[in-house]
C-alpha cells in the first residue's frame, strides 16, 4: 500500500484549500457592514482616535495590500491583535483552543465508542425489541440539537441530581495545573495531580455528552444500516453456510467494511463540533475557542475572526487526511489502487 505519495498529494491540495479559505474569510470579515475600529472604541470615541486605530490595523489601505500585510504577519507568527481581548490573537487561540480541543476529544471518544457499539448491537439483534429501542433513541438523538441536550443536562444535574458540575472547567477556587498542553486533564496527569485530573474530567462530561448525543446517534444509525447492507453480501452468506461462528463473521469480516461510512461521517461531525460547540460552551460556562469565536464575530473583531476560522479550517483539513488514511486501510480496493498507481 503506497500511502506516502497519496498523503503528500493531499497535503499539497490542503495548502491550496487553506490559502483559498484565508482569502475568502479575509475579504468577508472586512466587507461586512460596520467599522471595526468604531465598534471597538465605542460611539463616543473621537474621530481622530478611531482613525488612528484604523491606521494601526491597516484598514485605511486597499484590500489586497491589507491581505498581503496580514499574510506576511502570519508567516512570522503574528495574527494581529484582538479588539475584544486587547491581546495578540495568537495568544488568545493558544489559551482557548486547548479547552475546546479537550472537550471535542472526549466528545469524539463518546461518539466513536458508543455510536459504533450501539450500531453493531442494533444490527446484531435486528428486528428485535432491543433494535427498536436503539433505533428510537437514535432518531431522538438526531432530531434534538446539542444545545437542547445541554439545557436538559444542566436542568437535571444542576437542580435535581447534583452528580456532576455544570459550570466552568474546574471547581471555583481551584488553581489550574501548570500549563503544558493547555488541556487540564492531560496537564494534571503530566504533573502528577490526580485530584485535579478528576475535577477537570467531571467538568468535561456533561458538555461532552451534550455535544456527542446527535452525532453519536447518527453514527449508530449509519453503522446499523451499513452492517445490514453488508450482511446480504454473498461472502457473508458463504461463511455462515460453512459454519463460521457468527461472532467471528461480525467481528472479523463484517465490521471492517461496514465502518467506512460511519468513520467518514463521524470525522466530519467531530470537525464540525469545533464550530457549533459555542452554544454548549456558553450554557456550561466553558471558556473554549468556539465561544470566543462567536464573541469576536459579534464585535467584528476582524483579526480574531480570520484567526479562528483558519484554525477551524486546519482542523477540517487534518481530519479529512486522517479519514482518507483510515479508509485506505479499511478498504482493500483503495490499497490495490495505491499499488497500481
Amino acid at each position: 500500500m503506497r500511502l506516502g505519495p497519496f498523503i503528500l498529494r493531499r497535503l499539497g491540495l490542503s495548502i491550496f484549500v487553506l490559502f483559498g479559505l484565508s482569502i475568502l474569510i479575509f475579504i468577508i470579515a472586512r466587507i461586512v457592514p460596520g467599522d471595526p475600529a468604531r465598534m471597538a472604541l465605542g460611539p463616543r470615541a473621537p474621530v481622530e482616535v478611531v482613525e488612528r486605530l484604523r491606521q494601526q490595523m491597516n484598514l485605511d489601505k486597499p484590500l489586497p495590500q491589507q491581505y498581503v500585510l496580514w499574510l506576511w504577519g502570519v508567516v512570522h507568527g503574528d495574527l494581529g491583535n484582538s479588539l475584544v481581548s486587547r491581546r495578540p490573537v495568537a495568544q488568545d487561540i493558544r489559551e482557548f483552543f486547548p479547552a475546546t480541543l479537550e472537550l471535542v476529544a472526549v466528545t469524539a471518544v463518546l461518539i466513536a465508542s458508543l455510536g459504533i457499539s450501539l450500531g453493531v448491537l442494533s444490527a446484531r439483534y435486528a428486528n428485535t425489541w432491543l433494535d427498536s429501542i436503539i433505533r428510537l433513541l437514535s432518531y431522538l438523538g438526531i432530531v434534538t440539537p446539542a444545545f437542547a441536550w445541554a439545557v436538559i443536562l444542566v436542568l437535571l444535574f444542576g437542580f435535581v441530581w447534583h452528580f456532576f458540575p455544570t459550570y466552568g472547567r474546574l471547581t471555583e477556587g481551584t488553581v489550574p495545573p501548570p500549563m503544558i498542553t493547555g488541556m487540564y486533564t492531560v496537564d494534571s496527569l503530566l504533573t502528577g495531580q490526580p485530584a485535579k485530573f478528576w475535577d477537570a474530567f467531571v467538568h468535561l462530561l456533561l458538555p461532552a455528552i451534550a455535544l456527542a448525543l446527535p452525532p453519536m446517534s447518527q453514527a449508530a444509525r449509519i453503522t446499523r444500516s451499513s452492517m445490514a447492507d453488508n450482511q446480504s453480501k454473498d461472502y457473508v452468506a458463504s461463511m455462515i453456510a460453512y459454519g463460521v461462528p457468527h461472532r467471528v463473521v461480525v467481528g472479523k469480516y463484517l465490521l471492517k467494511p461496514s465502518l467506512i461510512s460511519p468513520i467518514t461521517v463521524m470525522a466530519m461531525d467531530i470537525a464540525a463540533t469545533f464550530g457549533y460547540a459555542f452554544m454548549v460552551e456558553k450554557i456550561f460556562g466553558y471558556p473554549g475557542l468556539a465561544r470566543y469565536g462567536i464573541q469576536v464575530m459579534l464585535n467584528k473583531d476582524v483579526n480574531a475572526i480570520v484567526g479562528v476560522v483558519m484554525v477551524l479550517g486546519i482542523v477540517f483539513v487534518t481530519l479529512n487526511i486522517v479519514v482518507d488514511i483510515v479508509v485506505a486501510y479499511l478498504d482493500p480496493r483503495i490499497r490495490l489502487l495505491g499499488r497500481s498507481s
